[in-house]
């Protein structure tokens, strides 16, 4: 994630901000520059840009800005959509007559934003269900049953299933202490299970990539039930470190793809950060870890990367452990794990931007580079291996105003469009989200062919 500023006082501010701290100036996403604008108001619901590449023009707040306030996109102004992109990918909401239902859905979507950031700086595509009925990606964001029926979070053909569970940070931990994990983020069930999804469509039927993947992975037809079930009935292999990202990886080559995945997009999100934030590792002694190199992510190799990667989380860890808290990259990386993600890297490459460089391809078992396949020094693990008026408006979130200071609910916009305002922007709406029952327990249903199911019958454990 890059850094921003605001375009009317140049103060620091964040991917989630929705208001200048220091001129409360109204902040919005604008995805079609990749960056926050502040914006003035312009009358009759519209809001200028004063970001310099924006040249002036004119934008809506996207409803779930304006209306719910758990979104902070913006909508160029003659467009007839009345939702984001990002927010038009959200089929299901939760029930919002729950009392922490709709915080838990603000968590959920700014988890969603971040990831969709993320792919776009890679050049992947992002299609939703209203443009690409057949392959585009939806999200619905449900919650357990009364009757004790569970909400699984997994992937079906395109539809991405979250139990809303996961937005409380309090059932989260408890979940990832109790299956043993090391690391347990939403973010990262986000990056996960969108893994699932891009295998689907860019390995699977992809002769260029399928049989080096199963080199690398194994082969995927096998049953995954019966996987699954012998997962949860002896667990993973004792030296599954020597080879896999997490135990859980180790189940099937799904979840070691989607695992994998999900570990490449955490490392390219903080290198980016990082990045962005000028950090560097300057030590006085030329024997412990040094970073200058600042080459942006989407331009590097994924040797750069790599030898990027292990100076950072060293000092991220050492961070950690001065603040008294567990170390924050609590993963080892094996030279079999790094062949994994540079195949991942190499994917990726092909199926972005054009203009990024290529690498040339290599046997799928190739090793890393000497002093990059093994553990980095203080990386070992700690301790163990719609535009509809719905109900009301949102009260108390969770958005990052400024480092010093405590998080702070998102500002109600100003001058918001009226319902009648709305609707008249948009002729030919898309499908507007649908409010999930208290009730609803079930995700998509059964898979229509042998790709990634929604994956378990049990919580999903993901290491990112």
């Amino acid at each position: 994630m890059k850094t921003f500023h605001c375009n009317h006082c140049s103060h620091l501010v964040f991917y989630e901000n929705v208001r200048c701290e220091r001129c409360e100036s109204l902040l919005g996403y604008v995805p079609e520059l990749a960056e926050i604008s502040a914006f003035e108001d312009a009358g009759e619901g519209h809001w200028r840009s004063l970001h310099p590449a924006a040249d002036g023009a004119l934008f809506r707040q996207c409803h779930n800005y304006a209306v719910e306030n758990v979104c902070n996109w913006m909508i160029p102004a003659d467009s007839p959509d009345a939702l984001c992109r990002a927010c038009q990918l959200t089929r299901t909401i939760p029930n919002l007559s729950a009392p922490d239902n709709r915080l838990y859905w603000y968590r959920l979507e700014m988890a969603k934003r971040r990831l969709l950031y993320t792919l776009a700086e890679l050049g992947l595509d992002v299609k939703s269900r209203q443009t690409d009925p057949e392959y585009g990606l939806a999200f619905e964001f449900l919650e357990d049953g009364g009757d004790g029926a569970h909400v699984m979070t997994g992937h079906d053909n395109g539809l991405i299933t979250l139990n809303i569970a996961e937005a409380d940070d309090a059932h989260r931990e408890e979940v990832r202490t109790a299956m043993g994990e090391p690391y347990r983020t939403l973010l990262g069930h986000f990056r996960h299970e969108t893994g699932h999804y891009y295998f689907s469509q860019l390995v699977e039927n992809n002769p260029r990539w399928l049989e080096p993947y199963r080199k690398l992975f194994g082969d995927e037809s096998v049953d995954y039930g019966e996987a699954l079930n012998a997962y949860y009935r002896d667990g993973a292999p004792a030296d599954w470190q020597s080879s896999f990202i997490s135990a859980y990886a180790t189940m099937h080559p799904w979840e070691d793809w989607a695992e994998t995945w999900a570990h490449y997009m955490l490392i390219v999100d903080v290198l980016d950060t990082s990045t962005s934030y000028g950090v560097a590792l300057l030590p006085d002694d030329p024997s412990e870890p040094t970073l200058t190199d600042r080459t942006p992510v989407e331009d590097a190799s994924f040797e750069n990367l790599m030898k990027r990667w292990f100076p950072l989380t060293y000092a991220l860890n050492s961070l950690n452990r001065s603040l008294g808290m567990a170390d924050g990259y609590p993963f080892t990386l094996a030279a079999p794990v790094v062949d994994k993600l540079r195949f991942v890297h190499r994917v990726i490459a092909e199926a972005g931007d054009k203009s990024r460089p290529r690498e040339a391809a290599t046997p799928a078992g190739e090793t890393a580079p000497p002093g990059h396949a093994a553990q980095a020094a203080g990386v070992a693990q700690a301790g163990s291996p719609a535009p509809l008026p719905p109900p009301a408006q949102a009260t108390a979130n969770d958005a990052p105003v400024t480092p010093a200071e405590p998080p702070a609910p998102p500002v109600a916009a100003q001058a918001a469009p009226s319902s009648a305002d709305v609707a008249a922007a948009q002729p030919q709406p898309p499908a507007p989200p649908v409010v999930a029952p208290a009730s609803a327990t079930e995700p998509a249903g059964a898979p229509a062919k042998p790709t990634p199911p929604a994956t378990g019958t049990a919580p999903v454990p993901q290491s990112q």
